[in-house]
């Protein structure tokens, strides 16, 4: 318990530093036209640390072990990064964060999901797409598959927003999928536990964590965001030689048919249904 009450003080202590400053910033600006603002970076930092106490406060109550920035190989030399991982009595949980403002739509299906910064944050609403957080996390999941070969049990996907995030039409059937907000992750990880218990034994988690551990090493973040980069490069090739950036498939051009851009044009993939990219043409 001395450990449990000790993390929720931590937690309590970044929450109250950020307003302070965020306070004292606005009270030394008083005198200019400039309002301080939290950047995106600093936000999504102050994000990560609170997600993590919390990651840790639960791993410590339900005797499970936590790996955090975990970057795992593809079979092509490109690498997934998973936020935070637990590895628990009751399976391994996938963690994928969003520190999102505004409200929040999307459906399991969807390519993308879309937030809504509405009147008060910045004036005048905006929108702005985000990819399916919840299909970014089954690339995860898959990546982990295949470093995990043997492993058959069960792997849970957690997609956890920002309290200051409002979920407005998000919809999703799948059993071992959770969208939640960030205050949930505590109580959300202990109903999965107490529902999959003794899935899996401490020698199971001890030899999880070492294979992990082992296939990680000698990758981090330069390596990731290289990669990324260079898979961007190769995409805006094949957009050049009029290939799908998928598939490398011809791209043709068509004419939307119904819903809101009927008549207009754009290319896609002449794989579809099996390859769905699409391109506006300008």
């Amino acid at each position: 318990m001395g450990i449990l009450f000790i993390a929720a003080i931590i937690i309590l202590l970044v929450r109250i530093i950020v307003k302070s400053s965020d306070s004292n910033n606005s009270q030394n600006s008083s005198s200019s036209t400039i309002r301080f603002t939290e950047s995106i970076e600093e936000r999504g930092i102050r994000g990560e640390l609170e997600v993590s106490y919390i990651v840790d406060w639960v791993c410590t109550s339900i005797n499970a072990i936590p790996i955090r920035n975990l970057y795992l190989p593809w079979p092509d030399g490109s690498t997934s990064q998973i936020d935070e991982l637990i590895i628990a009595p009751s399976g391994i949980y996938v963690i994928e964060m969003k520190n999102y403002k505004g409200w929040i739509f999307g459906n399991e299906n969807n390519q993308y999901w879309t937030q809504v910064l509405y009147k008060g944050y910045r004036g005048d609403s905006t929108k702005n797409r985000l990819y399916n957080p919840i299909r970014q996390n089954a690339s995860h999941i898959s990546c982990l598959r295949k470093n995990l070969r043997w492993y058959k049990g069960p792997i849970h996907s957690l997609i956890v927003f920002s309290d200051e995030a409002e979920f407005k039409d998000v919809t999703f059937s799948s059993l071992d999928v959770y969208v939640l907000y960030e205050s949930d992750l505590n109580r959300t990880v202990r109903e999965i536990d107490s529902a999959y218990k003794d899935s899996l034994s401490e020698n199971e988690m001890n030899d999880i964590r070492t294979n992990l551990l082992q296939v990680s090493s000698g990758t981090d973040s330069t390596h990731h965001v290289e990669k990324i980069y260079q898979r961007l490069a190769e995409k805006e090739e094949r957009l050049e030689k009029g290939l799908c950036p998928r598939c490398g498939a011809p791209l043709v051009v068509r004419t939307a048919k119904k819903g809101p851009n009927a008549g207009s044009r754009f290319l896609g993939c002449s794989r579809y249904p099996d390859c769905r990219y699409t391109k506006n043409i300008d």
